[in-house]
């Protein structure tokens, strides 16, 4: 008897640890589907960022800059970034609106950021004369737009251009949607008219954008006393903010669509592997201040074409500060050690 009800009482234990035992499986099973589901997504979101990494990798016909003796890798060695913001329209042969020159130094966590203004006027390699740096793009051959502007930047500072990204306005307009905008802090209060012609408002203070409104915000100079120096400051915050929005999406479907947006928009001769590289010690950079230079000169109308002449001494200033974060120099012979 006492063995028939110890029987029964094991069979009723039994019975009511079922139900938590179903549960426990279904957990199990919904723990590696979803496992399965990540990690095919993550397959999918790194197939997207190959396929756009592929699309919009370009190589220079260089190999390494002139000013170079031996090639340099991003995120291992000291480097010079070019980022050409490009505006083009149909039947023009387009010119390099914004240059923004990015020096970085992975073991001293140096960052130093230049923007050139597009009317500065040098020595053009790529026509042998002299000519606004913004023309160096439209007057490149196909194929050599872009080399043909890193030439002319190599000519006006005297240090080797490593690496560049250049991206056109539709593609900074759609980026910024992508990361759901970018705050950024507005020093005056005005107004401006877009390329969509709709007149767009700024308050002074942090205000959060969107594409169109950051692309007007970068592009607006008359309004600004400072002119082209006003308006490069204005370009590299929205470019930075971008950035550290970019950097810290953790939604796979918004970095699947940012990488799309990319890959339709940009060009560049960074590697898939260099980018990874660079996005590792990113924020470690940006911890510690961005230096911010300014190439200083003068407005001048020559042959009553207008031009920004810069001065010599300024010029001089910024090549050695370069060379200084990209840890090249001189020689006792005076030859340039790169």
């Amino acid at each position: 008897m006492d063995n028939k009800n110890s029987s029964q009482r094991m069979r009723r234990r039994r019975r009511k640890k079922k139900p938590f035992r179903k549960f426990l499986k279904l957990v199990l099973i919904l723990t590696i589907f979803l496992g399965i589901g990540a990690i095919g997504y993550g397959g999918f979101l790194a197939y997207k960022v190959k396929t756009a990494a592929d699309d919009s990798y370009s190589e220079l016909e260089r190999e390494k800059s002139d000013l170079r003796k031996t090639k340099v890798e991003l995120g291992e060695d000291p480097v010079n970034i070019l980022m050409m913001g490009v505006e083009s329209y149909k039947g023009s042969p387009g010119h390099s609106d914004a240059l923004i020159l990015l020096s970085v130094n992975p073991k001293t966590k140096e960052t130093v950021m230049l923007s050139i203004p597009r009317d500065t006027r040098t020595y053009l390699p790529v026509i042998g004369r002299k000519d606004k740096i913004g023309h160096s793009y439209a007057y490149g051959k196909k194929g050599q737009k872009e080399e043909a502007t890193i030439e002319a930047v190599e000519e006006l500072l005297d240090v080797p251009i490593d690496y560049y990204v250049r991206t056109n306005f539709t593609g900074f307009q759609e980026i910024v949607d992508e990361v759901g905008g970018i705050t950024v802090d507005v020093p005056f209060k005005f107004s401006q008219v877009s390329i969509e012609s709709k007149t767009i408002y700024y308050q002074k203070g942090p205000m959060k954008m969107n594409g169109i409104e950051a692309l007007t915000y970068a592009q607006m100079r008359k309004q600004d006393k400072r002119g082209d120096f006003g308006r490069q400051e204005r370009q590299q915050q929205v470019i930075q903010a971008i950035a550290d929005e970019a950097l810290s999406i953790k939604s796979f479907a918004k970095a699947g669509n940012i990488v799309e947006t990319l890959g339709d928009n940009v060009q560049t001769n960074i590697t898939l592997k260099e980018m990874f590289a660079f996005r590792n010690f990113y924020k470690e950079l940006t911890q510690g201040n961005i230096e911010r230079l300014n190439l200083k000169g003068e407005d001048q109308y020559i042959d009553n074409i207008y031009y920004y002449v810069p001065y010599d001494d300024s010029i001089e200033e910024i090549s050695t500060e370069l060379k200084r974060v990209l840890e090249i120099g001189e020689t006792s012979s005076g030859e340039n050690n790169y």
